[in-house]
């Protein structure tokens, strides 16, 4: 999920192969998408995210590729293609299962590429600027990073989900510290874990767990919520997280909703 500038909602319906886009009472202003590996189609599309000027960004996870959207849904450009060899540092703009996707307000596209254990950041129109990570467990490598998020100061921060750990970077790519997150231990395909940040305050969703869980910058835990179930109190599989003006969205999976948390400014 995604804010949009003007405070719409933008979420990937993933199993479903569409988007859809929300305005501030939850109600759907426009859907856009169906399978397929056509321009404008999708393969389980998984992160996206929102320029400054409303243009739509989808993770399109299993076309291994990137597709960009005007703010009505229509289809401007896409790129990405599918890597022949996973967990490589080789092959700029090739994908494997990406699935975060950050657009910074200087106009960076962030894309946690999840099958190739590494970030890769392109320009708004596709042309790759450059990557970080790579298999491993030692600082600023990652194993199964699926979501990234950018504060105002430039700092970057990575799921890096299979490590159990958030790795928080500099804007020159460069590690600044770690912090390890006491859920993540499963390998499922359901394990797909999302991140945000306001500055001073990380959000990670803990899948499994069926809970939240805010960090300071530098990882120290100020609250853990949720639990498994349907009530307004509980979650069921949480993905996908947004955050916008003191409201964090969470994706409640399998509970087919998406939840607004009053987290504070």
């Amino acid at each position: 999920m995604a804010f949009a500038p003007d405070g719409r909602l933008v979420v990937a319906d993933s199993n479903n192969n569409r988007i859809h886009v929300l305005d501030v009472n939850g109600e759907v202003i426009t859907t856009f998408g169906e399978p397929g590996s056509a321009p404008g189609q999708f393969n389980e599309p998984w992160g996206v995210a929102v320029d400054g000027d409303g243009n739509i960004y989808v993770a399109d996870t299993w076309n291994h590729r990137i597709q960009k959207f005007a703010p009505d849904g229509t289809f401007l450009k896409a790129w990405g293609t599918f890597a022949d060899t996973q967990g490589t540092l080789e092959q700029p703009g090739a994908f494997w299962g990406p699935r975060g996707i950050f657009v910074t307000d200087d106009g960076r596209v962030l894309v946690a590429d999840t099958g190739n254990k590494r970030v890769q950041v392109f320009d708004t129109e596709g042309t790759f600027l450059g990557m970080f990570g790579g298999r491993g467990s030692e600082h600023g490598k990652m194993d199964e990073p699926t979501s990234v998020a950018v504060g105002p100061d430039g700092t970057i921060y990575v799921a890096d989900t299979w490590n159990q750990r958030v790795q928080a970077f500099g804007p020159d790519f460069s590690f600044l510290r770690q912090w390890p997150v006491a859920g993540w231990r499963g390998q499922s395909v359901l394990n797909k874990p999302a991140i945000a940040t306001d500055g001073r305050r990380v959000w990670v969703s803990d899948p499994e767990a069926h809970r939240l869980v805010e960090f300071d910058i530098v990882g120290n835990v100020l609250r853990v919520w949720g639990r498994l179930g349907s009530d307004a109190t509980s979650l069921n599989l949480p993905l996908g997280l947004a955050y916008r003006d003191g409201l964090l969205a969470v994706a409640d999976s399998n509970n087919n909703r998406v939840q607004l948390f009053n987290v504070g400014p």
